[in-house]
């Protein structure tokens, strides 16, 4: 269940954008879970688990997308030659 206080805010949404309390509630939960994505893609690719291109694949963004938000968050990108070459190619 959810708190009044959140049904409240979903329903003076709803209103203000002239849409029922379902639409804001499917919204919210999909804007939340790609937020969410991106989030465990950066955590991975921060523990050096996941490469660039794995993380933007989890995150569901272009690498060039990916390197933005590295560039907004101040995440270094590290790789090498070889995995430049290789995301490169993920690319075309």
């Amino acid at each position: 269940r959810l708190d009044k206080k959140i049904l409240t805010e979903v329903d003076e949404l709803a209103e203000s954008e002239h849409v029922d309390r379902t639409t804001v509630l499917r919204r919210s939960v999909a804007v939340g879970l790609q937020e969410l994505k991106l989030e465990s893609a950066l955590q991975q690719y921060e523990e050096e688990k996941v490469s660039a291109g794995k993380a933007a694949e989890i995150a569901g963004i272009s690498l060039w997308d990916l390197l933005e938000v590295f560039k907004k968050r101040g995440i270094n990108f590290k790789t090498d030659e070889d995995e430049l070459l290789k995301q490169l190619k993920e690319l075309k």
